[in-house]
């Protein structure tokens, strides 16, 4: 016999962003609740609600200037986890994700060249290549625009 649920105390909760829908909490792997919310009964923000501009641009801004240091995996990140949320962020992450995908070619070859002393001046030369246009990326998305690489391989759309 299941019992009645306890009448809730104090005010109902109120929905901290209007118009937005709450998340169902769906079962964890072991018939539980994946993650509890901090408070019984709390709203939880539901997967895919659109990004802030505030939040476009800092991921827009984070996935250009991790080229240079993650190759495609940063900007791969920011497509498969943000890209569904905000249009203009996923254009950035797929400009990114060009340009990085080349990046990556170009340093995995040198890496393979250093065997024969050659890729030694090749490694900084492709650093700076793929630093400058990261940051000039960087200072598009400050002004809200899209930046298109010079040099990117279009693999990916």
């Amino acid at each position: 016999m299941s019992q009645p649920s306890p009448e809730p105390s104090g005010p109902p909760l109120q929905h901290p962003h209007p118009g937005t829908p709450f998340a169902e909490p769906r079962p964890g792997p072991w018939g539980g609740a994946a993650s509890a919310p901090s408070t019984p009964g709390a709203p939880r923000p539901v997967a895919g609600t659109p990004l802030s501009r505030g939040d476009e641009d800092r991921w827009a801004l984070l996935t250009h200037l991790s080229v240079p240091v993650t190759g495609f995996v940063g900007p791969l990140v920011a497509l498969l986890v943000l890209g569904d949320r905000s249009p203009w962020l996923r254009a950035n992450a797929l400009e990114a994700l060009n340009f990085s995908l080349l990046y990556t070619l170009v340093v995995a070859v040198s890496g393979v060249l250093t065997v024969l002393l050659v890729g030694f001046a090749v490694l900084p030369v492709a650093f700076v290549a793929a630093v400058v246009p990261a940051v000039l990326a960087a200072l598009a998305v400050r002004r809200h625009e899209l930046y298109r690489y010079p040099v990117s391989c279009g693999l990916v759309r």
